[in-house]
């Protein structure tokens, strides 16, 4: 196999599988860090149930799933539970299975302290608990990583390109996040 003179190196194939916040660019992104190209499987305004109907229809055999679902119906955190599992059964492969936290954008009901923003915290930390290092709580790591004057603990404002999607600098990070926590597991160098 002839590998790619950018980035870092993976042998196994990868995929990305969400809504928008996935087809919004971080794939690019994590393609050139990889060295390899990156299936995008994003697609705006699904629900994690289309996402799982989406991927029963095209599943990618073999290699990384990084699956971020569950934004557009945060709201029912046990069905994106279900569907996140679904999806990791159907990848079949746990040690290849990367799967990535929910975001509050900057909605009413999302802030500290609103019943979204603790369905969205709760979330997480449940996957957390469930998929170990194969969890990435990315809200958090986001937020952590930019800092700065956040009361609302929401997604920063200077990552954003609206009230939740991701600029380039987000989605720069996001895949520098996933990228970080892919060579943890020992899936990239």
């Amino acid at each position: 196999m002839a590998w790619s003179t950018r980035g870092a190196r993976t042998r196994f194939e990868v995929s990305c599988l969400g809504d928008s916040l996935t087809s919004g660019g971080y794939t690019f992104f994590l393609s050139y860090m990889l060295g390899r190209d990156v299936t995008g499987l994003g697609v705006g305004g699904q629900k994690s149930d289309q996402i799982l109907e989406r991927y029963r229809a095209r599943q990618v055999p073999g290699g990384i799933l990084a699956v971020w679902a569950g934004n557009n119906n945060f709201d029912d955190p046990e069905r994106v539970e279900a569907d996140v599992d679904a999806i990791a059964v159907l990848h079949g492969n746990p040690g290849k299975l990367l799967v990535l936290g929910l975001v509050n954008g900057d909605y009413p009901g999302r802030r500290i302290g609103e019943a979204g923003y603790q369905k969205i915290v709760d979330y997480n930390s449940r996957q957390a608990a469930r998929f170990g290092e194969h969890f990435l709580d990315i809200r958090a790591a986001l937020i952590a990583r930019v800092g700065g004057n956040n009361p609302d603990d929401i997604l920063p404002a200077k990552i954003r390109k609206d009230k939740i999607h991701l600029n380039m600098w987000g989605n720069w990070l996001v895949a520098r996040l996933v990228y970080s926590r892919l060579k943890q597991l020992e899936l990239a160098s």
